[in-house]
């Protein structure tokens, strides 16, 4: 008994039966698309046949393998060609600038007041004062003469003596006259801020050109351009 070909669909025989072996003409399926139609793997059992006749099927015919293309982009569409400027390019710079001004703010008040105060004084007052002082004067023989005999007796005389004495009287009398006045000086104050500017520096993205071996002697000058470098501009 030979073991069956599951590559191509065959089962083995059947001994027990007396039926003649047939053999049917070749035939060929047609090609499809499906892998699981046409492939079968030894896990998968194969198709009965009857067994009055065995059927031989053809492998199917490998379809061509198509390799996907890879995908492009789009060509960008062909726009206007870059024109030269017309004129220099310009570009306007700005700075900030102080802009100082005053204005008025209040201060405070003054006030004018008038109070009273005391305080103790002296002065010196002159004055004058009277008193007695015994003179003797001898007597003449005239106003000897004159006198008459009288006998002696005591006599009293009074002289009344007086002196000054200060007199403080009081009054009052302008000294002077106060008065404010507003008056304006100037000085000066430093303002301190922080101010912006604009400022221009040039970016040159040109390609530099090739280094080329310089077969010149090494006085003469080198006239290759150089891209500029950045720099700012006031």
């Amino acid at each position: 008994m030979r073991p069956p070909d599951l590559d191509f669909g065959t089962t083995p025989m059947n001994t027990t039966t007396a039926a003649p072996l047939t053999t049917a003409p070749l035939t060929t399926a047609p090609a499809t698309t499906d892998p699981e139609a046409t492939m079968r793997t030894p896990s998968t059992p194969a198709p009965t046949a009857s067994p009055a006749a065995t059927t031989i099927t053809a492998p199917p015919a490998a379809s061509p393998t198509v390799e996907p293309k890879p995908r492009t982009a789009p060509a960008p569409a062909a726009g206007p060609a870059p024109s030269a400027p017309k004129g220099p390019i310009e570009i306007t710079c700005r700075e900030e600038r102080l802009d100082i001004t005053t204005e008025w703010h209040v201060l405070g008040t003054v006030k004018l007041r008038k109070y009273v105060t005391s305080e103790q004084v002296e002065r010196r007052v002159p004055v004058v004062r009277e008193r007695v002082r015994l003179e003797r004067t001898p007597l003449g023989e005239a106003e000897r003469a004159s006198l008459t005999e009288k006998d002696i007796a005591e006599v009293v005389e009074e002289v009344t003596l007086r002196e000054e004495r200060p007199v403080v009287r009081k009054y009052l009398t302008q000294i002077e006259r106060v008065r404010l006045v507003v008056e304006r000086y100037t000085t000066e104050e430093v303002v301190h801020d922080e101010l912006r500017r604009e400022h221009v520096e040039v970016r040159d993205n040109t390609p530099a050109p090739d280094d080329t071996p310089d077969n010149t002697p090494d006085d003469t000058p080198d006239d290759t351009p150089h891209p500029a470098s950045m720099r700012p501009l006031a």
